[in-house]
């Protein structure tokens, strides 16, 4: 019967965090409502993707995303599947929007783009407090250059 009660446990843990990630998502890559990841974020998260300079916490979230959206306003995430186990909750997700302002060296072509990635979430306290993203961001990088070239 412990174990049992251990697996229920389990359970709605991870159906808990898969609560908080759909929030998230929504608040946050649909609405782009950045008060919420002030709530959602822990003050030391730390994302494996753009953190590489050793920034942490919602500041510097919200400070990847202003490029981000300088480049692509119209940016809007969609959330293909949401797999969630313990601690962890994996997300396959899609960005779509305009590239309509510039973009690190990249003069803004007006294209349609599409990046595809899978982010993985670890949870402690009901707050993101670590992820991991692998994206194409290179793919469309280049070929948003490419068209910009043209």
């Amino acid at each position: 019967m412990e174990t049992f009660e251990k697996e229920i446990e389990t359970s709605e843990i991870a159906a808990s965090n898969k609560e908080l990630i759909k929030r998230f998502y929504h608040g946050v890559y649909v609405e782009w409502k950045m008060e919420l990841a002030d709530q959602v974020l822990s003050p030391q998260f730390t994302s494996h993707d753009w953190s590489n300079d050793g920034s942490t916490g919602p500041q510097a979230f919200r400070d990847y995303y202003v490029t981000l959206r300088l480049a692509i306003p119209d940016a809007r995430y969609e959330v293909d599947d949401i797999i969630a186990e313990n601690d962890k909750v994996v997300v396959r997700w899609r960005l779509l929007g305009t590239h309509k302002g510039r973009y690190q060296d990249i003069a803004p072509t007006g294209r349609a783009v599409t990046l595809k990635g899978i982010a993985i979430y670890r949870v402690e306290s009901s707050q993101l407090i670590e992820r991991w993203v692998v994206s194409d961001l290179y793919g469309l990088l280049e070929e948003i250059r490419g068209f910009s070239a043209q």
